[in-house]
């Protein structure tokens, strides 16, 4: 049997692999070939065949005919790594993390073409702050901006009722958010500026509250028009360089703060008599009904009540050990989301909406409308309910 080999360039197959995070021995042993080999095809001495060359795209998620391209296409570059916990900072990510940060900058891109194409400029009103001033006024300013009352917020059904309603609060100011798979073990949160579609990638593994503190965590960055990416770590000091760790312990206050407001804070604490309330006086049932009321976890809680100065530092240490000692509460099965659930969680109603007036007036075909919601068939429909509800 005649071998067709494919006319391949060698660089454009190494940056392939290499921005998808795989080493040569992973592309070997998925190919069942030998690592020399996948080697020869990247420096030049050897070249795959056209199955072996539509495997590779396959694996590195690529177009076949980018393998073909004499030099490699231009991308975003990547968010700055702004991870601060132990052993994470500049440490490599996961294929699926990289896949992740890839497919939000292609929702961002396909969003910014869609407001153009329709001819309507998208009204923007995010915020600006300064990460060296003051997180608390920040906070209360863009608070204020946001239009949401605590009462508002308290009356909320849980905390993935308030995920949901900070998400639609942050998307009536022209800010897209979406809900992406990739592992919060390596990060939980970027963002991704733009004049026309600022966006926030999350990560839909992990909790309602913690997701809705990496939203306001972020949220600080993209209104400083930073590209970084998170993993919201409260640490002081560490790996990080000081200047990184200075933002984030920012950006966390920040969050707290809008999440949780002094005032009302203090409203709440003076309510139970509790206003002078040290060490010992917060017993883990009181954190949690306070994080009930603001909808927040309980170490945010911990977090605002150590900065108001109505707790101390050994008692944040001991809780922090006691929690991280503690085994975890099991929440249940995880609840079963349709394909059209998915895809209207990682791109949200702004974008859903653009997809759905683009394709009626003709701007984008059904073809185009399916590949960009990730959906076919009854699904597209399910899909353009799910956003209709929202409107």
């Amino acid at each position: 049997m005649i071998r067709t080999e494919a006319a391949v360039t060698p660089a454009v197959l190494s940056w392939a692999r290499a921005s998808v995070g795989l080493k040569l021995e992973d592309v070997a042993k998925r190919l069942k070939v030998p690592g020399d080999r996948v080697a020869g095809w990247e420096n030049g001495t050897g070249r795959p065949s056209i199955p072996q060359a539509e495997k590779l795209a396959a694996l590195y998620k690529r177009p076949l005919a980018v393998s073909y391209l004499p030099d490699r296409p231009k991308e975003p570059a990547p968010p700055s790594d702004f991870r601060t916990l132990p052993g994470r900072h500049d440490a490599e990510l996961s294929p699926t993390s990289r896949l992740a940060i890839r497919k939000a900058q292609r929702l961002q891109r396909i969003a910014a073409e869609l407001a153009r194409d329709l001819g309507t400029a998208r009204q923007v009103r995010l915020p600006r702050i300064s990460l060296t001033r003051d997180p608390e006024a920040a906070a209360s300013r863009v608070r204020e901006d946001l239009g949401t009352s605590v009462e508002a917020q308290m009356g909320w059904a849980d905390q993935r009722d308030a995920l949901n309603q900070w998400r639609r609060t942050l998307e009536r100011l022209g800010v897209l958010v979406f809900q992406i798979d990739f592992p919060v073990e390596e990060m939980r949160g970027f963002s991704l500026p733009s004049p026309t579609t600022p966006a926030i990638a999350l990560s839909v593994h992990d909790r309602p509250a913690p997701r809705s503190f990496s939203m306001f965590h972020v949220l600080a960055h993209l209104a400083a028009r930073a590209t970084v990416l998170c993993d919201m770590g409260w640490r002081s000091s560490g790996p990080a360089p000081a200047p990184i760790i200075k933002t984030e312990m920012f950006c966390n206050h920040f969050a707290g703060a809008l999440l949780v407001p002094r005032e009302a804070l203090l409203a709440q604490v003076s309510a139970t008599g509790a206003a002078a309330a040290r060490d010992s006086d917060w017993p883990d049932e009181r954190l949690r009904e306070l994080g009930e009321k603001f909808k927040v976890s309980r170490e945010v809680i911990l977090r605002r009540l150590l900065i108001l100065g109505l707790t101390t530092q050994a008692c944040c240490k001991r809780k922090r050990k006691e929690w991280a000692a503690a085994k975890p509460v099991k929440t249940g099965k995880r609840r079963f989301r349709s394909p059209a659930q998915i895809s209207f969680s990682e791109r949200g109603a702004p974008l859903v909406s653009m997809l759905t007036e683009s394709y009626s007036q003709g701007n984008i075909t059904y073809a185009d409308l399916t590949d960009y919601l990730g959906v076919r068939g009854r699904q597209v429909d399910k899909v353009v309910e799910l956003a209709t509800r929202i409107a």
